[in-house]
Order: C-alpha cells, then structure tokens, then sequence
C-alpha cells in the first residue's frame, strides 16, 4: 500500500508539471488536460514496461542485444498504439482541438515515439538501483548470518574445553580427599549450570560473568601448585559482556603456567572497571617453550576463538596485547561495554 501510494503521488505530480511546462501554449485546459494525460499515461507504459519486464528478463538472460532489441520494439508498439489512438479520437471528434501552433496535430502523433522514450531511462536506472540494493542487503544478512554462525561455532568451542579442565581438577582432587571432591563436584555443576542456562544468551551481565570467573579460579587452584593472585576492582553495575570471553586467557594461563620447582610459579590476574571500559591483566610464569609458541602454531584453540569473538562482537572496541617477556606470558585486554 505504501509503495503504491508512493507510486501515484511521484506519477501525479509529474502529470500537473508535464501539464503547465509542456503545453503552457494551449489556451483550452481540456486540450491541455488530453494531450498531458496521452503524454503522462505513454512514459508510464513505457516505465513499468521496462521496469516490471524487459529488465528483469535482461538479469534473467544477460543479452543486452536482445534487451535493445526490446527496448525498440517496446517504443514502437507504444508510440504506434498512441499514435492510432489519437487518430481515432479525432475522427470521431471524441476531444475537440482547439488549439493553433506552429505544430499540427499529425506532428504530435509522430512525436509519440520521442515522448515514450523519457521513461525508459526511468524504468532502467530505478531497476538498477533497486537491483543493487537488494543485493546489498543480502549479502549484509548473508554476512550477519555467517558470523551468528560462527560465533555460535566458537561458544560451543569452549564447553567442552572448560568441561575437560573441569574434569581434570575433580580427577586429581579424588586422590586425596574424597569429601573434598563432593564440594567441587558442586562446584562444577553450578559452574556447568551458569554456562548452560546463563550462556544461551549473547551477552551477561558482567557481575555474573567475573562470579563464574572467581569460582573457576578457585577450583583450579586444587590442582595446580602454582601462586594464583587474583584482584577484581569492579563495580559492575548495569553493564553486560560476552559471556565465557575471558575464560579462554584464564584457562590457558593454568594450563601453560611453569612447574620449574628452582623459582616461584605464579598467576596474576586483575580486573578493573573504569566508566564503561573493562580492563583485564592476566600474567603466568611461562613453561618451556612458552604458551606464546603453541599459539603461534595455532594450537591455542582457546586463545584464537576469544580473538574471532572480540572481532565479531566488539569490533573498534578493544585493544588485545599478547607478550612474554622474561619468562612470563602477559595477556592485557581492554573492551568498551554496553549497559544491560
């Protein structure tokens, strides 16, 4: 209804201007009103022929001869049934002519042909332009259905890889203190719960996000002998994040985190909040060769799903810096979040 009413309004305004600018010269409006509406009615035949037709067919095929070819034969039909038209009105004196030019009416027949060629070029660029657009628009839902894709891809990625450290930390705690294990088999599952029922969506509040990150450092710390530091400065409020996008750099900090027994080995994290920016600090004294290789061969599945995400989620919106420096593996990360 929208498109037609548009349609009629656009073809009505060119009829009241084709109407005062082209045939000012006739002193009788019904002359002037006849010949306006021949004229107006001709360039709207020939634009939706070409429009609604003769181009689609041309997308359909790619001949341009042929799409000339009709466009020629588009205008004779136009001009010759307008022409034959006109004769028939003034052989039976069904419009009277009252007008006096330098023109006859046997000229404005044979102008037919030059009056139906205006609206080709309409029929043909609003196609065109129409044409592109929508192809555009695909291809913007093709790319945004592609990157839902993927990053439903990369979330189901870190379940599992979560799940088997998980496991891995209850299967070394069984060895010494079974008691023990039915806590952090709890833990687990409260752990599991927040990523199955809290994850679904594709963003979290923050509160709950750096809560599921303290208890899973908490329950690495059973399994590793390493110092772990962990500081959260964070007011949260009313912001929300990405959920599991900072676990992958924790996780691979326990994971990579030396066991030199000639030196301290150590996991510091920090979190700070300042305005809508979160700033995240994970630094771990690096095994031999260092986590850094592992990503550089790209066998750090973890670390390089948080990067895909960051580009689909935040992009222009963080800064990632990945170092090691005399032994320890830096990881700094700052993200511009949105409010709930």
């Amino acid at each position: 209804m929208r498109r037609l009413l548009l349609h009629g309004g656009f073809w009505l305004c060119f009829f009241f201007i084709w109407n005062q600018v082209m045939y000012f010269y006739i002193s009788d409006k019904g002359n002037r009103l006849y010949f306006s509406l021949l004229d107006v009615s001709m360039i709207a035949c020939c634009f939706y022929g070409v429009y609604a037709y003769l181009m689609p067919r041309y997308f359909k095929h790619k001949n341009v001869a042929r799409l000339v070819l009709l466009f020629f034969l588009w205008l004779v039909l136009l001009a010759g049934g307008y022409a034959f038209l006109m004769k028939l009105f003034l052989n039976h004196m069904l419009v009277p002519i009252h007008f006096t030019f330098s023109w006859n009416y046997t000229d404005l027949q044979y102008n037919r042909f030059w009056i139906a060629l205006i609206g080709l070029p309409g029929g043909v660029f609003l196609k065109l332009a129409l044409d592109r657009a929508n192809t555009r628009r695909k291809l913007t839902e093709m790319e945004k259905d592609n990157a839902l894709a993927e990053l439903t891809y990369l979330k189901a990625q870190l379940n599992p890889h979560f799940l088997f450290n998980s496991l891995n930390s209850l299967y070394t705690q069984l060895d010494f203190d079974v008691p023990q294990a039915k806590t952090t088999l709890v833990t687990i599952a409260d752990l599991l719960r927040y990523q199955l029922y809290e994850c679904n969506a594709d963003f979290v509040p923050l509160s709950k996000e750096l809560t599921h990150l303290e208890n899973y450092c908490n329950l690495q710390r059973i399994r590793t002998e390493a110092t772990t530091f962990l500081h959260i400065a964070a007011e949260s409020g009313e912001l929300q994040i990405a959920p599991l996008l900072l676990m992958p750099f924790v996780e691979n900090a326990f994971k990579h985190v030396s066991d030199d027994d000639n030196r301290e080995n150590s996991i510091h994290i920090d979190i700070q909040l300042t305005g809508n920016q979160l700033h995240f600090c994970c630094i771990n004294t690096a095994a031999t060769p260092g986590p850094s290789s592992a990503l550089r061969n790209n066998q750090g599945i973890g670390l390089q799903n948080v990067k895909q995400r960051l580009e689909l989620l935040y992009p222009d919106k963080y800064e990632l810096a990945v170092k090691e420096y005399d032994n320890n593996f830096l990881i700094r990360l700052t993200i511009t979040l949105s409010p709930c």
